[in-house]
């Protein structure tokens, strides 16, 4: 039996290389859940408090976060790119650098720029 979900608006942003077609289809066939976007929007990325919290965010940082955010424990992350839950760990508290190969796995894994874990 399905369920009654209240659902509030989303604000969306795509790529910079997303093709206008998808994202003028995506609006109209969710318009009524995607809020408009603030004029502004761009200038986030340009904000002094963006930079502060960029600055602030280390590559184990990302990891945990994104590892987090999945439900993963640290073995499980460990299994899928091959080493012991200890490497993630180290990886996380900045003990261990992540290697190129490795970040792309993880980038892979959570669908993001391997270049935050590096």
């Amino acid at each position: 039996m399905p369920a009654a979900v209240k659902m509030r608006p989303i604000s969306l942003r795509f790529k910079p290389r997303t093709p206008r077609r998808i994202i003028l289809r995506v609006r109209e066939q969710f318009a009524d859940y995607v809020l408009d976007e603030p004029e502004d929007s761009d200038t986030w990325f340009e904000s002094d408090l963006h930079k502060e919290i960029a600055a602030r965010m280390t590559p184990g940082k990302y990891l945990r976060n994104f590892r987090e955010a999945h439900g993963l424990t640290q073995k499980a992350v460990g299994d899928k790119v091959g080493v012991g839950p200890n490497y993630v760990s180290d990886w996380e508290n900045g003990q261990r650098p992540i290697s190129r190969f490795t970040a792309r796995k993880l980038g892979e894994m959570f669908n993001v720029n391997p270049g935050v874990f590096i």
